[in-house]
């Protein structure tokens, strides 16, 4: 009785759009079968590749077949435009109808494993004919991170865009193109930009307008990690909305294992200013390797100055003592102009244009007073004393922000035994908040990130003395999916362990705890002992690979636990325990 109701009349009640939704709906979250490769490079187009159907498109009439562009959109017709070289908003309104799940710069590289590919499915049970395409570990040109997204077209007119899991900062997108993800009829469309994941929660009705998309996401592509349904409404348009069921796994890293390095810092910028003025610091070697901070007092008059000191400049300058520092000692120092000393004269880049913690951690070693963009060709001078054979003074007087009216005034402080002073008059950043000022200290070479420490409040502070702290980090291309194995390595395993040990915590802790008070001094908790896994480890082996089984249980997808690691090393703490950096594991069903 059902089947014989005139489809107008299905029409009015919606049930004819019910139908168009199965592929949308019952088709799968992400399509694993790739099918051929297109060998599409840079700026490329596979032209008029054939459905298998006709795909209902965007403002009415359908296509036999699409051209796809290694930029990432789909043209719904004959197109050999390659889209370069970002996605474009007017370009989108103007030009041939198109699917864009990702459009901007990209290039597949087949030398990285980057590819594009496209398959064909015929109807099955309640899922319509499709066709699949899928980039694969494409990368923007220029280079950055690989990403995976896929597009897929149902006979019924829906469509399904997936995104894995992309980057989520600029560090992707070499250049700064635009990106663009959507859909539009073209030929002279109604603009209608919208914040896609915004229908995360309701969906999102574009009404009589077929045209929705969403621009400018080339700074952190928050739709990775999502998959997104657009199904065709009564009205013309299309209903968008998170496709259920198909949470991607993710998984972070947070914390930072032990033993922690001694280096210690704090990161300012211009929105925050500087609370360092009229301040001092005393930093005092410890037995084990690290430095005791306390409030200090004082500071040298210079004697002279350094003639001719430019903006971005570095000098080599010798002292007469040798000054030992965690990870090695030096006759020689490097004044940059910039507020911060290298802790060896060969090492003369000057690190202009503000304050990089990244660059802080993978540069040699270094004494910043107060790292930032300064000028002293514009103002200000600096001086370099030496007090008897056990003393000597770095002092940055007056010397203005770039580009601004603010004048610093600040000094370190060098001593034979190894302790350094740092000590500050006059000091504010109130330049753009991009630009950052840092001080503190770091043994450089390649270290982790502690993370910054508010300086005034901190003294008394002990740091730790050096060592390699234990990580933890998820396999590479391992994600937390329900119903596999998720494996994780456990990488610099201190020499002498004789157990790796993984803690798994379903109930999350109120925040990380501070492990000195059982034995584990500069060791931290970062996940609950709900769970705990032990690997022997003969012959003291550096690394050790831990698989965790995920049960395969729909209702725990997106739900998060925390892991950690920890190893039995025995004399590296009293409790002969040393514990790694947390992850954070988002379960999921891809």
């Amino acid at each position: 009785m059902f089947q014989t109701l005139p489809l107008v009349f299905l029409t009015a009640f919606g049930l004819s759009d019910f139908a168009r939704a199965q592929g949308a709906v019952a088709g799968p979250c992400f399509q694993t079968n790739f099918g051929a490769n297109l060998a599409l490079t840079d700026d490329s187009v596979a032209v008029g590749l054939p459905l298998g159907f006709n795909f209902p498109k965007p403002g009415g009439g359908t296509t036999p077949s699409i051209s796809v562009s290694s930029n990432g959109f789909v043209w719904l017709g004959v197109n050999a435009d390659s889209g370069c070289c970002a996605g474009s908003e007017t370009k989108l309104l103007t030009q041939m109808a198109r699917i864009a799940p990702f459009w901007l710069d990209l290039a597949p590289d087949p030398a990285a494993g980057g590819a594009v590919w496209f398959n064909t499915f015929a109807a099955s049970g309640n899922v319509p004919a499709s066709a699949v395409v899928t980039w694969d570990a494409v990368t923007e040109y220029g280079g950055g991170t690989p990403v995976t997204f896929q597009l897929q077209m149902f006979a019924d007119g829906s469509f399904v865009t997936c995104h894995e899991p992309l980057a989520a900062d600029p560090s992707f997108y070499p250049i700064g193109n635009r990106a663009l993800s959507g859909v539009s009829q073209g030929g002279g469309a109604v603009s209608n930009s919208i914040d896609i994941s915004s229908a995360g929660g309701t969906p999102y009705d574009s009404g009589t307008n077929p045209s929705l998309y969403e621009t400018d996401i080339y700074v952190g592509f928050d739709l990775g990690g999502s998959v997104w349904s657009y199904v065709p409404n009564a009205s013309g348009g299309y209903t968008l909305s998170n496709k259920a069921g198909c949470q991607f796994a993710a998984v972070s890293t947070f914390g930072i294992g032990c033993p922690k390095g001694p280096t210690i810092y704090e990161l300012f910028d211009g929105t925050t200013g500087i609370d360092l003025s009229n301040r001092a610091l005393e930093f005092t070697p410890t037995n084990f390797g690290g430095y005791v901070v306390t409030n200090g007092a004082g500071f040298f008059p210079p004697s002279g100055t350094l003639p001719g000191f430019q903006e971005n400049e570095s000098r080599p300058f010798q002292l007469p003592f040798t000054f030992p520092y965690t990870g090695g000692s030096t006759n020689d120092i490097r004044i940059s102009s910039e507020g911060f000393i290298w802790l060896q004269a060969t090492e003369w880049n000057p690190r202009n244009l503000g304050a990089d913690p990244v660059a802080f951690f993978t540069a040699p070693a270094s004494i910043c007073g107060l790292w930032m963009d300064l000028d002293p060709s514009a103002g200000g001078s600096i001086a370099f004393d030496v007090v008897g054979a056990s003393e000597a003074h770095i002092t940055w007087t007056n010397v203005p922000e770039t580009g601004t009216t603010s004048l610093n005034t600040f000094q370190i402080t060098l001593r034979s035994d190894g302790s350094f002073r740092l000590s500050w008059g006059a000091v504010a950043l109130i330049g753009s908040g991009m630009l950052k000022g840092l001080a503190g200290f770091t043994e450089g070479n390649v270290v982790n990130d502690p993370g910054s420490t508010d300086l005034t409040q901190a003294p008394p502070l002990v740091t730790s003395g050096g060592g390699v702290p234990l990580e933890l980090h998820a396999a590479a291309g391992a994600r937390p999916r329900l119903g596999t194995t998720f494996q994780m390595d456990v990488n610099r395993i201190a020499p002498g362990s004789v157990l790796a040990v993984l803690v798994v915590g379903v109930t999350p802790l109120p925040g990380p705890i501070d492990l000195g008070a059982v034995g584990m001094p500069f060791c931290t908790l970062y996940a609950a002992l709900d769970s705990l896994q032990a690997l022997p480890l003969p012959g003291g082996a550096p690394a050790v690979t831990i698989g965790l089984p995920l049960p395969l249980n729909p209702a725990l997808a997106g739900s998060s636990v925390q892991a950690q690691a920890a190893t039995v090393t025995p004399g590296a703490t009293p409790l002969n325990l040393l514990s790694s950096n947390g992850l954070d594991l988002k379960l999921g069903v891809l």
